[in-house]
């Protein structure tokens, strides 16, 4: 489950009153770029990286020695302790899973690398073979978790990317709200969650859209966003375009009527999840999931000859 991350760029209204010192960090994780700005804050880089490095030492599929890549080359039918951040995001992830009606599975990690999606790079796209065959072991219903602890049924990978880089942003706010921090907004790779205000105005963003049309105006009021989308990122296969997220029902490629979808949350590792989930289910279930979990999205269809966009519960 590949995620795209499309924002354009930060509006950084309230730039006007009040004298409060801004303090502006950034750095490099998870294979992209963060940037941490707060209002009146002592917290250091370091302490922000420690808390990445954390995510990254938990989560990666780039890393072997990471406890992801520890627990997928565990044999099934065993069962593990792992720690109560991988346990919680696990357990969030079957939640999930099961509201989205499968179409975010992270428990599709072999197909992932078999796609060249993750960590593991492949000369040539698979067969449809290939693809049916690793379908077998490729969903997070043959997950089993009690008490801090979990167990494969079969012999599955995760992959929680789609997960892991909105948790990661939101660990991160953990930290400044334990430091006392109330205005700050933190952004990983696109992952965006804002407290308060930036000096007296709220924290507003841009959402780029595919046909250069003015960025879409979106206001954070205590909220987390993220954003999941194919037309920066793509590839073509059998000879049609297609985005880096996959159907998990059918481990090919997702091809939906969406360019991109916008999700709105009090957690950013659920906007991140949902939005996946969504680009994959397309409009129409997309719609239906924001209405029945009382969702704030924002979509970006195609149309023939240009795109249209679409919010729900703005």
């Amino acid at each position: 489950m590949s995620k795209l991350l499309i924002y354009a760029f930060f509006l950084f209204l309230g730039a006007c009153g009040g004298n409060q010192p801004t303090q502006v960090i950034t750095g490099s994780t998870m294979g992209t770029t963060y940037t941490v700005k707060t209002i009146d804050s002592n917290v250091s880089k370091l302490q922000i990286e420690q808390v990445l490095d954390q995510v990254n030492k938990t989560f990666s599929t780039w890393d072997p020695k990471s406890e992801l890549s520890l627990l997928n080359r565990q044999p099934a039918d065993q069962w593990i302790d792992v720690s109560s951040e991988l346990f919680f995001v696990l357990s969030q992830s079957q939640k999930i899973y099961q509201q989205t009606q499968g179409y975010f599975d992270p428990g599709i990690g072999r197909l992932i690398d078999v796609w060249g999606f993750g960590a593991v790079k492949v000369e040539q796209k698979p067969s449809r073979a290939q693809v049916s065959e690793l379908l077998s072991l490729s969903s997070i219903r043959y997950l089993q978790l009690n008490n801090g602890r979990v167990k494969k049924t079969k012999d599955i990978h995760l992959n929680l990317s789609a997960i892991a880089k909105g948790f990661g942003v939101d660990q991160v706010a953990r930290l400044l709200k334990k430091h006392q921090v109330k205005d700050f907004l933190v952004e990983i790779g696109g992952e965006v969650i804002a407290s308060g205000k930036q000096r007296g105005r709220s924290w507003t963003l841009g959402i780029e859209q595919p046909n250069g049309a003015e960025p879409i105006a979106t206001v954070l009021n205590n909220q987390a966003i993220a954003t999941s989308g194919n037309y920066r990122n793509y590839f073509v296969w059998e000879d049609r375009r297609y985005m880096h997220i996959l159907t998990p029902s059918s481990g090919l490629p997702a091809n939906t009527d969406l360019a991109s979808v916008s999700v709105l949350s009090t957690q950013a590792m659920m906007a991140d999840a949902y939005a996946t989930a969504m680009m994959a289910m397309g409009s129409e279930k997309a719609t239906g999931l924001a209405k029945r979990l009382n969702l704030s999205v924002v979509l970006i269809l195609n149309q023939q000859h240009d795109f249209k966009v679409v919010k729900i519960n703005p």
